[in-house]
Order: C-alpha cells, then structure tokens, then sequence
C-alpha cells in the first residue's frame, strides 16, 4: 500500500509531503497533476489517498487543479488531503467571500464588482479607506489600501482596461532582507527559482473584476491553525499597513472563545488541515479575512505559552496546552500523521 503525490506546476510542496512520508515509513508515487495523462497515473495504483499541493500563484494552474481534484475527491470518491472542499477556498478570494457569506460566517464586508460602471458608481460613494485585493496571491503582495479617491477609481479603471499586477520581487516586509539575499545567492538553484517565482507572479494579470472589502482598522491579526485534532495560534503584527506577509510574530494564546469560534467550522465543514486569519472587531467578533488550507512559517512552530512552543488539544470538554515541536517540515509531517489516523478510521 502506498500514498499519491499530486505535485503542481511549480512550487517544491510536493518534496515536504515526501519528507513527511520517509519520517513516517510511508510508500508513495509522485504524480504531476499538471499533465495530460494525469488520470491514466493515479489510476494505474489502488493508492491509500492522495496527498495534494494545491496551487496558489497562478489562475490557470489553481482552476486546473481545483478542478482534476473534484475529479478524483468528489467524483472518484478518492481520499485526498487536504479534500476539494478545503482546496477550492483556497487562494480564491471571490469564492472565498461567495462561501462566507452564503455560510452566514462573520467576515469583512467584500464586493466583487465584473461590472466597471457599478463598480466606479460605487468608489465615488464608499467610505474611505478601503481595501483592493487580488483573487489569487499570498504574503499581502495584492492588497491595496486606498485613502483617496482618485487613486480608487484609476485602479478600478486599470482593472477594466489594461489588468491589474501584483507587486513582484522580494518582499521587504518580511525583514532581515539583507540575510535572506544572501541566503539566496549561496544557492544557484535557490536564485533561479526566485527568478521563477517572480515572473510568474508579474505575468499573472487581474483584468475585468475587482475585489474591494471594508477596511478594519486592527495593529494586529490572528492566525489560528488546524491541523487534525491539534490547534495552534499567534498574533500576526502590522508592519506598515498590513499583517500578511511580515514576520512579525507576537505569540499569545487564542482565547476559548476564538478556538471553539475556529473549531466549530472545521468541525462542520469536515477542514482536515486549515489556517485562519482573523480581525476583531472591537465588539467580541471575529471575522475571517482570509482561509488558506496550506500554508507557510517562517519560524520552527507557531504556537507558544510562556516562552515554550507547543499546541493546543480539546479534551474532555476543554482546551489544553501541551508542550513539544509539532510544526516540523512546514507542519506537513503532522498533516502526514493526521492523514494516517483518517485512514484508519
């Protein structure tokens, strides 16, 4: 018995879930979901699941996978972590919102204008300041705030006539950049996959729609991580005017309220692996700004209490904090341990 690896156009993911299975003892076949013979691979094996790396840097590969994972999840009725469910809110702000909204789900009020007219009628009416934002991209590269109007309207007209770009190159926001170039460059491979990186995100264009969501004014945002029956949380700290992206860490302890806020949702929609990002209000709400169900850390763990990295269990009717490393390889060998125990259910 062995696992699949569906390996996506471009980003290495596919390498942490090999890692994971090596650490735990697990065969596995690696797949590229991007080829034409996809099908014919995964069908070639009785396979235990599928292990997947969905895609978040360009539309054409992310509508690809979404919709050869729908195939092989909801049609195929195949094991998959993460599931189709998880996936197609992933790194898709529009549906995002859709799914949100539909689901009653407290988050940021968002407009998704595909008409400009309206969408220019509505910017000369809005309050300012608000937020633009792109449909695919992480780390805040594509989140605009607009103080003034002006500066609304021609974005909005750009999107309609010309697209829209994200911002490209090395994000400056995360600090320490003089570290990380040279990092870089002790790697010839590490060089050309930035490069790679970066013209893809430049060639990746926005055109005949805009994402406009209210903005909340916050010093801070929550992470809060679900990784099987483990949860995890930390402050994200606004560097200039954005949280994504940075590194600036604060660890502090989800409060009951927002982790059973956060476990309810997995609970009911059946999120195996999935990160919450979270503004307060002011007034006790949480609302949920973005959903990624894989994703990136900078640091060896992402949840601490006291000074010592650990994680937080729901046992007997409350939360506990139990000490130990448990985000290792990019938090993918505890997804690998909890795709194990799914399977042998």
């Amino acid at each position: 018995m062995k696992w699949c690896i569906l390996k996506n156009e471009f980003d290495d993911n596919h390498k942490n879930w090999m890692i994971a299975c090596e650490k735990y003892g697990q065969n596995y076949d690696v797949v590229d979901l991007t080829k034409s013979n996809w099908l014919e691979e995964i069908s070639k094996f009785d396979y235990i699941g599928f292990l997947t790396c969905p895609s978040g840097r360009e539309s054409l590969y992310k509508q690809l996978y979404d919709e050869r994972i729908y195939v092989i999840n909801k049609v195929m009725k195949k094991f998959c972590y993460p599931n189709y469910d998880e996936i197609v809110i992933h790194e898709n702000k529009k549906f995002l919102y859709y799914w949100l909204k539909a689901n009653k789900l407290p988050h940021p009020k968002t407009y998704v204008f595909y008409d400009k007219e309206e969408a220019l009628s509505f910017a000369n009416e809005v309050a300012l300041p608000i937020v633009g934002k792109f449909n695919i991209g992480a780390s805040g590269k594509g989140v605009k705030i607009f103080r003034d109007r002006k500066s609304l309207i021609k974005y909005i007209e750009s999107a309609f006539i010309k697209g829209l770009r994200q911002d490209w190159g090395p994000n400056m926001r995360m600090g320490n950049w003089i570290f990380r170039l040279k990092k870089i460059f002790k790697n010839p491979s590490r060089i050309k996959n930035r490069i790679e990186v970066y013209k893809r995100v430049y060639n990746e264009i926005q055109k005949g729609f805009v994402i406009l969501q209210k903005y909340i004014p916050h010093d801070f945002e929550w992470r809060v991580v679900c990784i099987g029956e483990s949860y995890f949380g930390y402050k994200k700290k606004k560097i200039g005017d954005k949280c994504s992206g940075g590194k600036g860490y604060i660890y502090d302890v989800p409060t009951e309220t927002l982790l059973n806020f956060v476990k309810d949702i997995c609970t009911k929609y059946l999120f195996n692996t999935m990160a919450f990002d979270l503004f307060e209000d002011g007034n006790g709400v949480y609302l949920i700004n973005e959903m990624q169900t894989i994703f990136g850390h900078v640091k060896d763990h992402i949840c601490e209490k006291n000074g010592k990295p650990g994680r937080l269990v729901f046992a007997s009717g409350k939360w506990k904090f139990e000490e130990g490393m448990f985000n290792s390889n990019l938090s993918y060998d505890l997804r690998m341990e909890d795709a194990i125990r799914l399977t042998k259910k």
